[in-house]
């Protein structure tokens, strides 16, 4: 637990939080010692069929210089919760991030060993609970609870990016470089603000993603992916803090659903996200029929933790269809 620090200096809980990021980080490394080779091996991206024809090479977003997989997962992530922006007395733009603790991998995978390039270690620090996380008790194993957060460098290549999905300094969805995203780019947009529920339907909560935006994403997957989506009102919070009205894209179709998940499966790259291709159907036949899919569908070292996972989260007995699992954060 972090001790309680109210007394202590600006400089000295600043010390203390980075000290705190650092130690969570290296923890994660432990666990994916690979991690600290030069270089990063990852499966091949898979584009859509449906853009074959399309000659994209002279867009504005096909001369960025990233290459493919890296430009996928910062737009994925960008379009989120990720700020990207030009600061006043920069030239260049950077970006800021956070997630939970419990995403730590997902966190260190996406910044410090992808985008490692673009960040530094003095970028990470951790900052304490607040709002629902507050009240959340530790988990056998948890020594910390909060967020990790992080400020890229100023860098000349987030400037070339930043040209092409911001408008007025503020980023944009659309579609014109939506077409050159492939399945490390839904994965992101998945893990980053996809969830499932019900155990059968998934969902993907842009918040405050103005609703004609969100509306080009969804044609977008549609026309690209062939995934089927509805925009509707989140039900549990039908409002926003700001008091916009909460918007969310409902995938309800299990077509759609499974189309989406053969997607991301096969390149998400930590354990601890794998929960988000992991679904309960109603009839126990489905189950199977998903589960061996999928066990077929993941990296090679995650099929034991796939397997371990439906073995000790079961669907609850209610019979409802919701899956345990789902609960995980």
């Amino acid at each position: 637990m972090v001790e309680n620090s109210n007394t202590k200096s600006k400089k000295e809980k600043t010390k203390e939080y980075k000290q705190i990021a650092y130690k969570v980080i290296s923890d994660v490394y432990l666990r994916y010692p690979s991690w600290k080779d030069e270089q990063l091996v990852l499966p091949s991206p898979i584009y859509p069929s449906t853009l074959d024809s399309v000659d994209l090479t002279n867009k504005q977003m096909a001369q960025v210089p990233f290459d493919d997989i890296r430009k996928s997962v910062l737009c994925g992530t960008i379009i989120g919760d990720t700020s990207l922006s030009i600061e006043k007395k920069y030239k260049n733009a950077r970006f800021q991030s956070k997630h939970s603790t419990r995403q730590a991998e997902w966190f260190t995978w996406k910044f410090r060993v992808l985008l490692k390039e673009l960040t530094n270690e003095s970028g990470v620090i951790f900052t304490p609970p607040d709002g629902y996380q507050a009240g959340s008790p530790l988990r056998p194993g948890e020594n910390v609870l909060g967020k990790l957060k992080i400020h890229s460098k100023a860098h000349v290549k987030l400037t070339e990016l930043h040209k092409v999905i911001c408008v007025n300094n503020r980023k944009k969805m659309q579609r014109s470089w939506l077409n050159h995203m492939n399945n490390y780019f839904l994965m992101t947009v998945w893990l980053d603000d996809g969830s499932l529920y019900n155990g059968r339907q998934g969902q993907i909560c842009f918040n405050s993603v103005p609703v004609a935006e969100q509306n080009i994403f969804r044609a977008y997957l549609q026309s690209v992916w062939n995934i089927n989506t509805k925009l509707e009102v989140k039900s549990d919070q039908p409002v926003l803090t700001n008091g916009q009205t909460n918007y969310v894209i409902n995938i309800q179709e299990q077509e759609s659903l499974k189309r989406l998940l053969r997607l991301v499966a096969p390149v998400v790259p930590v354990r601890e996200m794998l929960y988000k291709v992991c679904f309960c159907q109603k009839e126990p036949s489905e189950l199977e029929r998903w589960k061996t899919e999928l066990l077929n569908l993941v990296r090679p070292e995650f099929k034991q933790d796939v397997m371990d996972f439906y073995l000790s989260l079961p669907c609850s007995p209610e019979g409802d269809g919701e899956c345990l699992n789902q609960k995980n954060l």
